[in-house]
């Protein structure tokens, strides 16, 4: 069995191994043939991007292909995902050493799934009647026939025991997301989903910034809990001591793990958080910018103005000048905080 590790383009064979046990989570993807590894690429992607999210594990995906050599003892397939990597077009047949092979996983891996063809897996293993499983239509007929149950479903959450399955492998990926909500929390299941395509961004107050931070923090709940109290703070800003108060933290701290989680400082965000958003009132609407600076938080348009112009080396009448000439009116800030 060959073993690849997630950050590596190449997919060079290594000693995968895990140095902290509780850190590394292993994803075995069981192919029918050698052919099938350049389709496994999307579980790699899927976990590649899992692992920029998230803080406190690390994931490695494993490629392997079923032979006569044994699958590995409880302690082996302890904590590791199983999954069955089958397609639209073949049922899964197992017979010898395979058949072995392959009920030993089931029985072992405490979470295995079972992708397109290879819910056949089951019949094979007389184990059809265990669940009802995610069917795609190209095997409806033969399912009926080797006693398989659709749960009508592209995916399917089995009870403790069994076999989790998914109809398509792009509907592995959604159920591979449900794992990540049920280990991780939905937040970052919600993430990654957007993260990888898998759904519309659905980002509070459409800050591109906030957005930025949030993925710089790897989804921390701490980074995500200050930037929606701050956003939602934009017309009045509150002092950082209330704010500290409102996520349950002291200002020190708050102002410490920020500035660690993200790499820029606290005061600074929430003036850039402002400015973000008086920078889109002036592209998407005809506020007066004595209007947008009370909608901001800012003293005064100068003040306003002062700040805008410090941040993006233009002055905000600029902004809609250019709206009024057909020009997006995007900018960079002057001074880059990544």
């Amino acid at each position: 069995m060959k073993h690849y590790v997630l950050g590596n383009p190449k997919l060079c064979p290594v000693d995968s191994r895990p140095s902290k046990p509780g850190r590394l989570k292993h994803i075995e993807v069981i192919l029918s043939d050698e052919n099938e590894k350049a389709s496994a690429e999307v579980v790699i992607e899927f976990y590649r991007a899992l692992n920029t999210l998230i803080e406190d594990h690390t994931y490695v995906v494993n490629l392997c292909v079923p032979t006569e050599q044994p699958a590995g003892g409880p302690m082996y397939w302890s904590g590791r995902t199983a999954i069955f990597w089958g397609d639209l077009e073949n049922t899964w047949s197992l017979n010898g050493p395979h058949k072995t092979w392959a009920s030993q996983v089931l029985s072992q891996s405490p979470r295995s799934i079972l992708v397109g063809g290879a819910i056949f897996v089951l019949a094979r293993l007389r184990r059809a009647d265990q669940t009802a499983v995610a069917v795609h239509p190209n095997f409806k007929a033969a399912a009926l026939e080797n006693g398989i149950t659709s749960c009508g479903r592209g995916t399917s959450l089995a009870f403790e025991g069994s076999a989790h399955s998914a109809a398509t492998r792009l509907s592995a990926l959604k159920l591979l997301s449900e794992f990540v909500s049920i280990d991780h929390g939905e937040h970052l299941a919600d993430l990654l989903r957007a993260y990888i395509g898998l759904s519309e961004p659905q980002y509070k107050h459409e800050s591109q910034l906030a957005t930025r931070l949030v993925r710089r923090a790897k989804g921390d709940q701490l980074i995500l809990r200050v930037l929606d109290t701050m956003l939602d703070n934009i017309e009045d800003p509150i002092r950082i001591s209330d704010l500290a108060a409102k996520v349950k933290t002291s200002t020190r701290q708050l102002q410490r793990q920020f500035l660690k989680k993200t790499g820029t400082k606290l005061l600074a965000t929430y003036k850039e958080l402002r400015l973000e958003r008086a920078h889109s009132l002036l592209r998407l609407t005809d506020m007066t910018q004595i209007e947008i600076s009370v909608a901001t938080g800012f003293s005064s348009s100068v003040a306003l103005a002062r700040a805008f112009f410090e941040h993006y080396n233009t002055r905000p009448e600029n902004i809609r000048t250019q709206r009024f000439h057909g020009k997006d009116g995007t900018l960079k800030a002057k001074h880059t905080q990544f």
